[in-house]
């Protein structure tokens, strides 16, 4: 099965590239820059879980210890709601080819499950859309930028992650709760 979900991954990081690339103007996102990794709740699915944990266990030792320790500080402050991902190292994704579904959309203005525009928080921070954001209306301003127009997709994990892609791609998504929930189950001693 997890062949066939980084299948899914590929077909998902091809759609969204061409969405990046459609909204280059307005995306401030480079390497090393993970507000989007310091502070989240990260819900995932087991199968998006299992998939990181087998890139994990393909880390080398040098870094795998890093994230271990990550890890051990994080369950021992298991009861906070927001963290820091274990998974960052050094303001890099250490899991990056396997990261969540929740990590590849980030950035990007999508759509809640209400049809309500989420503009990602990091446009507070001068970052992605700042440059369309009317910070007082706390909104996207209309008309275009340069050529190019700030659009919403229909990206939430969600659809993402619903039965019609677990049809199309013969995977099953299965139970889905923050990391912290998973890595609580795990021994990383």
């Amino acid at each position: 099965m997890i062949t066939r979900y980084r299948e899914y991954l590929k077909f998902l990081d091809a759609r969204l590239a061409k969405m990046f690339e459609a909204q280059k103007p307005f995306i401030k996102c480079q390497k090393g820059c993970a507000y989007c990794c310091r502070e989240g709740e990260y819900p995932v699915s087991e199968l998006e879980y299992v998939n990181m944990m087998f890139y994990y266990n393909d880390l080398d030792d040098n870094l795998k210890d890093r994230v271990n320790e990550n890890i051990t500080s994080l369950l021992k402050k298991f009861r906070e709601k927001m963290y820091e991902c274990p998974f960052l190292v050094d303001g890099v994704c250490s899991i990056y080819p396997a990261r969540a579904v929740i990590c590849r959309t980030f950035g990007l203005i999508s759509y809640d499950d209400k049809g309500k525009k989420r503009i990602p928080f990091c446009v507070n921070l001068g970052l992605n859309y700042s440059n369309v954001y009317d910070k007082e209306k706390k909104m996207i301003m209309a008309g275009s930028f340069e050529g190019a127009e700030p659009f919403s997709y229909n990206i939430t994990r969600k659809f993402l992650i619903s039965p019609k892609f677990e049809k199309e791609f013969n995977i099953f998504f299965g139970d889905d709760k923050p990391l912290v929930e998973w890595l609580a189950e795990e021994d990383f001693s």
